[in-house]
């Protein structure tokens, strides 16, 4: 079986690039269990900016950058930026010289965010979409916390002039959607894990097949497992979301100050990883609640590496996601399957992945006084904290087995093909 991947990470080919991000590990679990399968040829693509790069083999995996070429002079950055330039045909012939030298039998594109599903009406070859999030619902999100008006005002006016920032990432994103919603409609198979991108596929894509597959997380949550609370008055929180908008960095922030304004005899702690302190985002909200993270307790730290991420979340009591949109967001998953009380919000697909009051304690999102009402509630019954961290745990031990996903993963290979 020839498989074709079309992804935005370079997976386990970034050894040979040493090219090494954070983000888009569980694509790099998820071959690293399917290369061991006898039967499978897999190629991989992916893009590089402004980097060209002949193909190249590690083990028996065929890897195919694309470079996507952007702007380099500051000039042409800026019109670029300005003009909110998203890919639609520019690189679709290299996609089929790729398709036409490794002959697949079967696409996966992992998600629709990018141009890669605008080959699917110009090829024979069948193709699945491995769902991942959604920019139509996203944009929907975009302005929970924070409005337009806002973001044009208090954004960093050089960044804004040069056509950067949240709010032109805004723009981009409609753009980007309306490109997503046209591959939607191409598609006819998909694979996904939750309730909100199976009925979100049912509506974008009429009469397309949907197919359950769950997620291989990186090898180290697998291994590690949580304590339980053993302090009732000083607490150590932790969330792990990107700089994103709709992540819901100010309701963490917000929430905060409610426990601290409420709860003074709580020594409460909060880091955030994923988001440093010069990230617009992080600005934007100590603009809006006029102090900054450190006045409250919250520690930024940055993208972090998985023995760094593992490291801090054995080490704190409990695992928050404020996000305002989400479908199976890997940190909630990472964090169940570590056996950590978690705290997650009535988003997207995460009713799907986390049972409330059963494997942990779900929230509406932008609500931080709710949210500092169920981290007290968690805080207050530490029994209560541990049962719940128990059944995360097995939840995610049978949800995120390997052997499971891999034959999962290759029945619906076989059955498309």
């Amino acid at each position: 079986m020839r498989v074709l991947w079309f992804t935005n990470t370079p997976s386990l080919g970034s050894s040979y690039l040493e090219k090494k991000g954070v983000g888009g590990s569980w694509i790099e679990s998820l071959e690293s269990e399917l290369t061991k399968v006898p039967s499978v040829h897999l190629g991989i693509s992916f893009h590089l900016n402004n980097i060209d790069i002949k193909p190249f083999t590690i083990n028996n995996t065929k890897y195919y950058p694309v470079n996507n070429k952007l702007p380099v002079s500051k000039f042409r950055k800026v019109v670029f930026r300005w003009t909110h330039r998203i890919k639609n045909e520019m690189d679709i012939q290299s996609y089929l010289d790729i398709i036409d030298e490794f002959k697949p039998d079967l696409i996966n594109i992992f998600g629709t965010e990018s141009d890669f599903g605008l080959i699917i009406p110009k090829i024979s070859i069948p193709c699945i979409i491995h769902f991942q999030g959604n920019l139509t619902v996203n944009n929907l999100k975009w302005f929970t916390g924070f409005t337009p008006y806002y973001l044009l005002r208090y954004s960093n006016k050089k960044i804004l002039l040069k056509g950067g920032g949240l709010y032109h990432d805004y723009i981009i994103a409609k753009k980007s959607a309306e490109r997503e919603r046209k591959i939607f409609k191409e598609c006819k198979f998909f694979m996904g894990r939750t309730d909100w991108d199976r009925r979100l596929s049912s509506i974008l894509s009429r009469g397309s097949k949907y197919y359950h597959c769950d997620e291989i997380l990186r090898s180290g949550f697998y291994i590690h497992k949580w304590q339980p609370i053993t302090k009732k008055s000083n607490l150590n929180i932790i969330s792990v979301i990107s700089k994103n908008i709709f992540k819901g960095l100010e309701t963490i922030f917000e929430c905060k100050k409610i426990l601290q304004k409420n709860f003074p005899d709580y020594s409460i702690h909060w880091k955030i990883a994923g988001i440093r302190d010069g990230d617009e985002i992080a600005y934007l909200t100590e603009r809006k609640y006029k102090s900054k993270f450190r006045d409250v307790n919250i520690k930024l730290l940055g993208p972090l590496d998985e023995e760094e991420l593992i490291k801090n979340m054995l080490d704190a009591d409990l695992f928050v996601h404020p996000s305002h949109i989400d479908n199976s967001p890997n940190s909630v998953c990472e964090a169940m399957l570590l056996g950590m009380p978690v705290i997650a919000t009535y988003a997207g697909g995460i009713p799907s992945i986390l049972s409330d009051k059963i494997e942990g304690l779900l929230v509406q999102d932008g609500d931080p006084y709710a949210l500092s009402g169920a981290i007290i509630e968690l805080l207050e019954n530490i029994e209560y904290a541990t049962k719940l961290a128990i059944s995360a745990r097995q939840r995610a031990t049978a949800r995120h087995d390997p052997q499971k996903i891999i034959n999962d993963l290759l029945q619906i290979y076989a059955s498309i093909i």
